[in-house]
C-alpha cells in the first residue's frame, strides 16, 4: 500500500509539464485578455497620484506617537502632523510664530516642546481652536521658554486647554 502511495505521487509530479521562460512583459498579455488594465494592475504608472496622508514630517523622526524635529532649523511647525502625536518636540529651531490651526488636527496631543525658538507672540487660537471643547483639555504642559515672547502680552484663554496652568513654560529668554 505504501509503495502505491508513493508510486501515486511520483507519477502526479511526472506529468507536470516542464518550466518554460516566457518574456519579460508577456504576463502583461494574460492581464490584458482578461480586462485588467496596466494602470489598474500598476497603479504608480498614472498621472494621478493619490494621497498618503500624514506621514513623518521630513527630516523628523517618529515613533510610537511621538514626533520629535528637534535641532532641524526649522522656521515653521511642519504641515502633515500623524493625527495620532501625543508629543511634539520642536524645540531649538527658528520657529518664528505659531498659526492658527498649526496643531487643529493633534487630538491626542500633551508635551508641546517649543523652547529655545524665535516665537514672539502667541494667539489666543493657537493652542485651542475656537470651538474646541475645553472639557476635553489636550496639553498636559507647553514649553515656550527661552523664546522673545513676552509673558504678559499672552491673553490668559491662550491655554485654556492646558490642564495644568503651571505646566506652561515661560521666559528665560536669553
Amino acid at each position: 500500500m505504501k509503495g502505491t502511495i508513493i508510486f501515486l505521487l511520483l507519477a502526479q509530479v511526472s506529468w507536470a509539464g516542464p518550466f518554460q521562460q516566457r518574456g519579460l512583459f508577456e504576463f502583461l498579455l494574460d492581464d490584458e485578455a482578461s480586462g485588467i488594465s496596466p494602470e489598474e494592475q500598476f497603479p504608480i504608472l498614472t498621472d494621478e497620484v493619490q494621497p498618503m496622508g500624514p506621514v513623518c514630517p521630513f527630516r523628523c523622526q517618529c515613533h510610537l506617537r511621538v514626533v520629535q524635529c528637534s535641532d532641524l532649523g526649522l522656521d515653521k511647525v511642519p504641515k502633515d502632523l500623524p493625527p495620532d502625536t501625543t508629543l511634539l518636540d520642536l524645540q531649538n529651531n527658528k520657529i518664528a510664530k505659531i498659526n492658527d490651526g498649526d496643531f487643529k488636527n493633534l487630538k491626542n496631543l500633551h508635551v508641546v516642546y517649543l523652547h529655545n525658538n524665535n516665537i514672539s507672540a502667541v494667539g489666543s487660537n493657537d493652542f485651542c481652536p475656537p470651538g474646541y471643547n475645553t472639557k476635553k483639555a489636550s496639553y498636559s504642559g507647553v514649553s515656550l521658554f527661552s523664546n522673545p515672547v513676552q509673558y504678559w502680552e499672552i491673553q490668559p484663554s491662550t491655554f485654556r486647554c492646558v490642564y495644568v496652568r503651571s505646566a506652561i513654560q515661560l521666559g528665560n529668554f536669553k
